[in-house]
C-alpha cells in the first residue's frame, strides 16, 4: 500500500479549555466534553475545505433527515462525525487506515465514556468482508486516495461496490474534482476524474444527488439504494 498522508494529531489537547474538555484542532476542529461536542470554525485559512462548523451543519441536516439507527464514517480522521452521531444515541463507527487517528479517537472516546462510539483500524478490502451494514455511511474525500493508489482498487466499480455493500440505505460521499488543488496532488496519473466517479455511482445506486460542497471543487454526492 502506498504511503498515507501524515496524521494531523499534533493539536489535540486533553484538558484544553478546562479539565473536562478535549480540544481538537487540525483537519477537524471541535471541543468535546462528557455531554456535548461543539464544532469550531477552522482557525487556518490554509485549509478552506476543513471548516468543521460549516461542514457539520450540512452533515447534521442529512443525518436528521435520514434518521439512521446506525452510522459509520470511513476515513474518520479525528472522529468528529462519529462522536456527534454517538451523542444523539446512534451506535456509530469510525474507520481509518491510519493507526494514529484511531489511537487518538479511542483515547477521546475513553476519556469521555462514549459508549455509542467505536473506532476500527482497517482497510476497506478487509472491512467489507464483514456482513455488518449501516443505515448511513459517510465517505469524505477518500475515493481519490483509494482509486488506483492503494489496496486492490485499480478500477472504480469494485471500489464503489464495496462501499455500497456496507450500507442499507445511503452513502454521503465528498469527492474532489480534477481542479481541486489538494486532490490533484494525489490523483495525478491515476486516471481519476469526477466524471468517472459519477458514471460508476449511476450504475450502482438507484438515485444520487450532487450537492455544492465547502469549496467549488469539493462537491458532495448523496447516493441512495
Amino acid at each position: 500500500m502506498q504511503a498515507l498522508e501524515k496524521a494531523d494529531i499534533e493539536n489535540v489537547f486533553f484538558g484544553g479549555h478546562d479539565a473536562a474538555t478535549t480540544q481538537v484542532r487540525g483537519y477537524q476542529n471541535y471541543d468535546i466534553s462528557d455531554n456535548k461536542i461543539i464544532a469550531i470554525n477552522n482557525p487556518s485559512k490554509k485549509r478552506p475545505w476543513t471548516d468543521t462548523k460549516v461542514k457539520s451543519e450540512f452533515w447534521e441536516k442529512i443525518f436528521n433527515n435520514l434518521q439512521p439507527k446506525s452510522y459509520a464514517d470511513f476515513g474518520c480522521n479525528l472522529g468528529y462525525y462519529v462522536f456527534a452521531s454517538a451523542f444523539s444515541g446512534v451506535f456509530s463507527t469510525g474507520i481509518d487506515y491510519n493507526s494514529e487517528y484511531i489511537h487518538v479517537c479511542s483515547a477521546i472516546k475513553d476519556r469521555h465514556d462514549m459508549q455509542y462510539a467505536e473506532f476500527i483500524e482497517t482497510t476497506l478490502a478487509s472491512w467489507q468482508l464483514s456482513s455488518r451494514k449501516y443505515d448511513l455511511l459517510t465517505v469524505f474525500n477518500v475515493i481519490h486516495h483509494l482509486y488506483n493508489r492503494t489496496e486492490k482498487y485499480l478500477e472504480m466499480e469494485p471500489l464503489i461496490t464495496d462501499f455500497a455493500n456496507k450500507t442499507s440505505k445511503a452513502i454521503l460521499f465528498e469527492v474532489p474534482t480534477e481542479k481541486d488543488k489538494k486532490g490533484h496532488k494525489w490523483t495525478m496519473d491515476t486516471g481519476y476524474s469526477e466524471q468517472l466517479f459519477v458514471e460508476t455511482i449511476e450504475r450502482i445506486f438507484s438515485k444520487h444527488v450532487r450537492i455544492e460542497g465547502q469549496t467549488e471543487h469539493r462537491p458532495y454526492y448523496l447516493c441512495t439504494l
